[in-house]
Order: structure tokens, then sequence, then C-alpha cells
């Protein structure tokens, strides 16, 4: 069952793999990464951590290839495996079985579906959490100093690959507590898991040499604190926020899963209270710690922000159901009143997998190719990143000064506009109406292969002739 699980996880993960749209981040990634490892530039995307940049740099080099279904092979099988160690700590908690679910629970399921096919950052910190958090608790289970060592090398990858990785040391440090006791060798394996931690991050700055490495991690703190302090527009419910509420991941964590799966997971949750075992006081530990981090402490929000904390939160549900399991007839029920809409969005997952389409960039790119306009100037509503992507020959121009004149193309991303607003090309359009004609919508499927808050029809305008 393990293998035919997998096989169709790994089938959701990597079919037609290059085919759905770049996410921007994965621009800015894959770019950065190949700039570490083939030039030794380390000058772009500093306010993140180096390691996935490195992976994706590799990755490049290796294979040849800058495209998509080459960069995102790293990210799938960063994925698939995390749904692997889940099944191991599943499986060791509870048994086979519930490693089995909690393996399907992950991999065949929107998250690897929409998340984990993408070659950004929260993909790779998922599994080193995930391996992190595992290996935690077989150290505070056998007290091991080389488990210990261990632990705090994955918090130090986890952290490598987003800074996020280092709200899960405190759930591993108390499940130690839990198993382990206030006692000197808590505090020593403690104080060795938090050394290696940080040893592990500084090596993956040890390319840049020791006397950049302080500037460098500076430097990406303060670019952090700026955004933080700068905003940035999403959509939550319609409306845009350049700091949304405090609830907005609990908005998104609906939106993304449904209403009986979000209620089949708050159950998990609530279980907590009832089970108090450790295990499942860990795992809670392990989704509330950066939950609550990124809902109050942190004012920008992003969509995906949301799968950091998916893996304990998953795992938390399969040892739920697998507990049910075993107290009998009302348990059983029960426990399947919990996995059917998780039943449900892995049999749609598979499907959409199986029709991934290019996106709606993609379809303006071969509409201005075949309207032999994909070279002139063009001004962007949107991600100006994707647009270069897939117009690779076309200059993209800002409509100010003596560009404005220039212009053949103008292109207006709805999931953009409408909660980011550009002024600019706003005006630029509205002036000049009578230059410009509508000439091509691309229209968004709702494919529940990308993110919400990227769905959106994109409308070409073209100067009249």
């Amino acid at each position: 069952m393990f293998l035919t699980v997998f096989l169709l996880g790994a089938y959701v993960a990597f079919f037609r793999l290059g085919v759905n749209e770049w996410h921007p981040d994965e621009l800015v990634y894959r770019d950065a990464g190949l700039e570490y490892v083939k030039h030794n530039d380390f000058g772009s995307n500093q306010e993140h951590p180096f390691l996935v940049k490195y992976i994706l740099g590799v990755t490049q080099l290796v294979l040849g290839s800058s495209a998509a279904e080459a960069v995102r092979i790293p990210a799938a099988t960063a994925a698939l495996l995390t749904g692997v160690v889940l099944f191991a700590f599943a499986k060791r908690v509870t048994g086979y079985w519930t490693g089995v679910l909690a393996l399907a629970l992950w991999v065949v399921s929107p998250l690897t579906l929409s998340i984990g096919r993408l070659a950004i950052l929260e993909v790779f910190l998922a599994f080193f959490t995930s391996l992190a958090l595992y290996v935690g608790w077989r150290w505070a289970e056998a007290r091991s100093w080389g488990l210990a060592v261990f632990a705090g090398v994955a918090i130090g990858l986890a952290t490598a690959s987003k800074l996020v990785g280092i709200l899960f040391l405190p759930a591993i440090l108390f499940v130690g507590l839990l198993k382990i006791g206030l006692s000197r060798i808590f505090i020593l394996q403690s104080a060795m898991i938090g050394l290696a931690a940080a040893a592990t991050v500084l090596v993956t700055y040890a390319p840049l040499g020791g006397g950049r490495t302080l500037r460098v991690v500076q430097n990406m703190l303060a670019l952090q604190s700026a955004h933080n302090a700068g905003g940035h527009w999403v959509d939550v419910n319609g409306i845009p926020y350049a700091f949304p509420p405090w609830w907005t991941f609990l908005w998104w964590q609906w939106d993304f899963y449904g209403a009986l799966a979000t209620l089949s997971l708050g159950v998990a949750v609530v279980s907590v209270y009832w089970q108090r075992r450790p295990a499942e006081l860990y795992l809670f530990a392990a989704t509330l710690v950066p939950f609550l981090f990124l809902s109050f402490c942190v004012r920008v929000k992003i969509y995906h922000y949301i799968y950091d904390w998916q893996p304990p939160l998953i795992l938390l549900l399969a040892l739920t159901a697998g507990t049910l399991a075993r107290r009998g007839r009302p348990g059983i029920v029960l426990a399947i009143l919990l996995l059917i809409p998780f039943g449900y969005l892995g049999v749609q997952a598979v499907k959409a997998a199986s029709q991934v389409e290019p996106g709606t960039y993609a379809a303006v790119a071969e509409y201005l190719e075949d309207s032999d306009q994909d070279r002139g100037p063009v001004a962007v509503w949107g991600h100006t990143g994707l647009a270069q992507a897939y117009l690779p020959e076309a200059p993209i121009m800002r409509p100010e000064g003596n560009q404005k004149e220039r212009i053949k193309v103008v292109i207006v991303d709805s999931s953009v506009s409408r909660r980011s607003p550009d002024p600019l090309v706003e005006s630029y359009l509205e002036t000049n109406k009578n230059k410009f004609e509508l000439a091509y919508t691309a229209i968004d499927r709702d494919d529940r292969v990308e993110l919400s808050n990227f769905e959106g029809d994109i409308k070409v305008y073209t100067r009249k002739h």
C-alpha cells in the first residue's frame, strides 16, 4: 500500500511538471541560484537565506537547463519526500496504516499539487522541518547525542532555506522536556541542538568567505524588516490589503481546503486537549508557534506561507484518525467522517494533475507571437518578471516620459490589478483609450493547480493601426 500511495503521489508531483505557469518567486530564486553557483555572484535576493538557491543553481548546471521542468525537480522531490518523512513519523507513533494515511494526506492532495510542484522556499522548508520534527521525536525517545546533532542540523537546513525554520526549534525542545524531563542531559543536548543548527546555517554562507558573512546576514535581516514595514498587497476575500488582518491565514486555509476539510483539521487540533499525548502535543506546538508568529508578529502575509505549518498539522490529523479507528465502531465512523473531505480533495488533485495546461501568461505570449507583436515595447500591470519570462524579446517599459509613445502593448493581470493599484498604467490607458483596443483576453481556468491569489484573467490592449 505504501508503494501504491507513493507512486500516486509521484504522479501528482511530477506529471507535466513544467507545464503550469511560473510562480514569480520561482524566477527570482532560479536566476539568483544560477548567479550564485555559476558566477559566484551573491548580490541578488539577499533578503532570503541561500540554501534553496544553491540547490536550484546546481540543478540548472547539472541538467543544463533553466526550464521549469528542470528547475522544479528538486521541489517536487522535496514535496514527495516530506510525505515519506510523515509516513515514518506516524508509523513510529501509531503504526503502519496511520503512516500510509499520513503519506496519502500529504502527497495526494492540493498541498503537493498547488504548492509542492513550485521551486519556492516553502517547499524545502517543509521538508527540512518535517525531518527535524521526526528526528527531534527520535531524540526525545532515545536521549541520543547523535540524534540531537542530527535534529540540530535539520533545523539548521530549514532555517537556511527560510528564516521561519527556526520557529520549529521550540517544539523540539518542548517534546524533549516532555519525554526527558528537566535534567542535566536535557539542557546539554538542547544546547547541542541549538549549536548544530547555528553551525549548519553558517556553513551555507561559507562560499562568501568569513568576512562577508556577517554583513550579508545583517543585510538580510534589514531587508526583511524593511519588507515587513513596507507591506505587501494581497487579496483577502476580495478586499485588497497592504497589511492584512491577523486572521488572514485562517481565511486562506479555509479557502485552500474548503469548509469540510478545514473543519476536520479543526477537530484534530481540538482533540489535542482530550488526548494530551506527547506526540499530539508536540505536533500542536509545531503548528501553533509558526502560525502565531506569522499571524501576529509579521505584518506581511502571503498566501503560500500557509504551507509552512501544514506538515505537523496534517500529521496531527492522521494520528487523530488513527487513534479514533482503534476505538471501535463509533471511532471508525468518526475517523471516516474526518477523512472523507480529504478523500475528495485527493481525487480532485489526481484529476487536476492529469489536466495541467499552460497558464494565462503563456497564452498571452502565444497570442502576441501569432499576431507578430511579441517584440514590441510592453507595459505591464501585473507580474513583470512573468511577462519578461514569456516575452523574452519584448522590452518592458513604464508609461512615462518619452516611453509613452513607444509602447505597443499593455498587459493587465486582474489577479494583480484587483489588489495592487498602479495609477501610472491606469491613467495611461484612460488617457490613450482612443489609441488602444482590447485585443485579447486570456481566461484563467479554475483548475486548482495554481494558488487562488494568482487566479485571474489577463487583458491585452494593443495599439490601433
